[in-house]
């Protein structure tokens, strides 16, 4: 690894480790909403320019977000919302493998949908949060 690329590599620790101590988790999930959402919005542009490398990556990227979203949920204490939120972050990992495994447009855009109504709702329940 260059100096150069270890610098890089060292700044985006630094950086990313920062925005972990100043967010409260639910700021922290509302960025990975985003991220994921930027995420399938990439591997539909990537598909579309042939670029299979980028497309792969940005699905499995998208893949690992929703698939860290539901490891944090608290199911364990019986929490009717937890256990809906598990099923949905579930049917959405198992629609992105589907749809990257078969470059399938039609289902990335439906999963971008789903994605954004989530990142839409943190985004006003943490709107509400703040007033």
């Amino acid at each position: 690894m260059s100096k150069k690329d270890h610098g890089i590599r060292a700044y985006g620790e630094a950086q990313a480790q920062q925005v972990r101590e100043s967010k409260s988790p639910e700021e922290l999930i509302k960025l990975l909403f985003d991220k994921a959402c930027l995420l399938v919005r990439s591997s539909t542009e990537s598909l579309a320019q042939e670029d299979h490398e980028s497309y792969h990556k940005s699905c499995l990227h998208a893949i690992q977000i929703v698939l860290s979203l539901r490891f944090v949920l608290k199911t364990e204490e019986g929490d009717e919302l937890s256990r809906s939120l598990f099923d949905t972050y579930t049917s959405i990992a198992a629609s992105l493998l589907k749809a990257k495994d078969s470059q399938d447009a039609t289902a990335l855009a439906k999963i971008y949908k789903a994605l954004d109504e989530l990142r839409q709702a943190w985004t006003t329940m943490l709107s509400r949060k703040q007033l």
